[in-house]
Formats: C-alpha cells, structure tokens, sequence
C-alpha cells in the first residue's frame, strides 16, 4: 500500500485524518446496521420500535466512544439522532453509510441500492467526515451488473471529489446461483475475489477501502494462507485499507486484525463482532455489562493494531505543502461562483 497525496485536497484530507487516532490508526465502530440490529434487541422483533432502535444505538455510541476514532452510523436510524443528543462526541470522527441494505443474500446478481432522499451532498452538509458505500461485486458473474456496480463507483468518486468528501469502499464477495459457500473451491475463490474486488475498487479512485478478510483462521495452515493472502492485497492497492469484522465471533476476529495489520493493514472497521451480545441480551443488567464488554474489546484490539499495524500518516512538510498549494491555490480548488 502506497499512501497517495492528499495535500492538493485539504478537504478530504482533513475528513481522513478526522477519523484516525493521533498516532495514524483507524480505531473505527459501525454502527449503520437496519434491521439486522432492531433484530436483535427483542425476542419479537414486531415490537421494537423505531426509537427503540435510536436509544439501543445511542446507548452502545456512548459507551465505546472513548475507545474509537470513529463511529460509523445510518442516516435511519443514526447520524441525525445520535448527533443531536450528544451520543457521538465532538472529537470522534462520523462516517456515514450511502446504501439502503441489509446483510441478506438473495439469490442472482446485486445492484447497490441507494437509500432514498439520501446522497453525498447531505453526507457532507451533516457534518460527516467519511461517506461510506457498501459495494456488492462479483466481477465474474453477471457482465452487465459487474460494469454496472463499477459505474455507481466511477459516479461516487467524482461526487465525492466535488465535495472534497473521502470516500471508502467496502467489496462484498457473495454466492452466485449454483455456488456452494461451504465448498473449498468457492472458499478459495472467495480469498481471490477479496483481493481482485480491492484492486477494482482502488483503481476506480477511492480514498479507502473496508475489506472482507480473505481467508479463514480456523487452522494453522489457514492462518498462514490468509497472512499471505493479506500482504498480497496490501501490495496490490495504493489506499489506506481497514479489515471488517463480518459478525465472526470476537476471538476469531481479533486473530484477523492481527493477521491483517501483520501485512499493512491500518486499523479495523467492526460492528457485530464488537457489540453483538450486549445488543441480542434482552436483560437490563446483563446489556449494561455486555456493552462495557464491548469497550473492553475494542481497547484489546486498539493494542493489537498498534502493535503491529502501519499507520495512515499523510500529511507532508510545510515545505511540501507550499509546493503543492502555491498562493492563490484556491481559485482553481472548487473555484468560487
């Protein structure tokens, strides 16, 4: 990975830098799931409502914001809400999600499907740091919804760079019609499809990448596989990338943060892994200690990046910048009108 100039944009630089740690780490919790997470908080889901999902989310946003960079929220259910009452501290970055979706697989090709009354320009106008697109892919499938799919990137890229709006990524490799999931031939054509799917998105012009851990940690020979396989993908992209967490279980996905900052990763991007069993515990109490719980891991994992990640330091000298950012450098930077 190859960290590309963001000095000639303070704007998107500024909005990264927004949601790292000090010290050049994406420390970051998503928190932008719909009806996977109002799912959760009850037995019958038929009786929670919708500001039964704002509170739970408020809840969890208060208790791990000392030990993340960034949340990451819906516009549903999160970033007016959970802005307004004051769950999301002002220093921690806000990313924010452009799709409609849940994480059901129905069968056949998948277009990504825009949330309605919902764009980039409000993203910015909200005071986000980072928009964030879920992006179905399967390059190998479908012709048609492949170029599809990469056109609402192309499109994506060029709003976000006329909002001076950082833009992250997040493939997801799923089953085809006939595809056998639990099958060792697609479990390694999944670990391919990862890198190549990173590849495709990075050379489309995103500012980061969210990705699926290409590989399987449940041996030690899948352990070794999947550390390769995590530095062929750094050395393919040219962007920051962060691992997500997928809802694996915690022990699991601490195993790949490590394998993953091991080879260059910059931090993580972790949601169910993190907060699943404090949210799915219907008693008081036990939600109260399940959400400290999350905080605890969350800390574990801050360690294990440090330890062994590499940081997102792009910023440049002064002389750098007075190099790319000659007097008057802002008539030509999203000239005025």
């Amino acid at each position: 990975m190859s960290t590309s100039d963001l000095t000639t944009d303070p704007g998107k630089l500024r909005g990264l830098t927004r949601v790292t740690s000090e010290d050049g780490f994406f420390l970051i919790c998503a928190l932008d799931h719909l009806s996977d997470f109002a799912e959760l908080l009850a037995p019958d889901p038929g009786t929670v409502s919708f500001a039964d999902v704002v509170r739970a989310k408020d809840a969890v946003i208060r208790a791990v914001a000392p030990s993340v960079t960034a949340v990451l929220l819906d516009a549903h259910y999160g970033v007016g809400h959970l802005t307004a009452s004051g769950a999301l501290p002002r220093d921690v970055g806000l990313m924010a999600s452009i799709e409609d979706e849940d994480y059901g697989i129905p069968e056949g090709p998948r277009r990504t499907r825009h949330r309605e009354g919902w764009s980039t320009r409000q993203i910015k106008l909200a005071g986000t740091d980072v928009a964030k697109l879920l992006w179905w892919y399967r390059p190998d499938g479908d012709p048609a919804t492949a170029e599809h799919q990469r056109q609402v990137v192309r499109d994506l890229v060029a709003e976000c760079a006329e909002l001076s709006l950082p833009l992250v990524v997040e493939p997801i490799w799923y089953p085809l019609p006939g595809e056998d999931p639990g099958s060792a031939e697609w479990r390694e054509r999944r670990v391919e499809g990862i890198i190549r799917s990173a590849v495709d998105a990075d050379r489309l012009g995103v500012d980061m990448l969210k990705v699926e851990f290409p590989g399987y940690v449940d041996t030690e020979q899948g352990r070794e596989r999947a550390a390769a396989a995590c530095k062929e993908l750094d050395s393919s992209v040219r962007v920051p990338w962060v691992i997500l967490s997928a809802g694996v279980g915690y022990e699991d996905f601490r195993t790949q943060v490590r394998i993953s900052a091991q080879a260059g990763a910059c931090g993580y991007l972790a949601g169910r892994s993190i907060w699943r069993d404090a949210v799915s515990t219907h008693d008081p109490e036990a939600r109260a200690r399940g959400i400290e719980q999350a905080r605890g891991r969350l800390d574990e994992l801050n360690a294990v990046i440090r330890e062994h990640g590499r940081p997102f330091l792009p910023g440049r000298s002064l002389d750098q910048a007075l190099d790319r950012l000659p007097e008057g450098w802002f008539h030509d930077w999203h000239p005025a009108v």
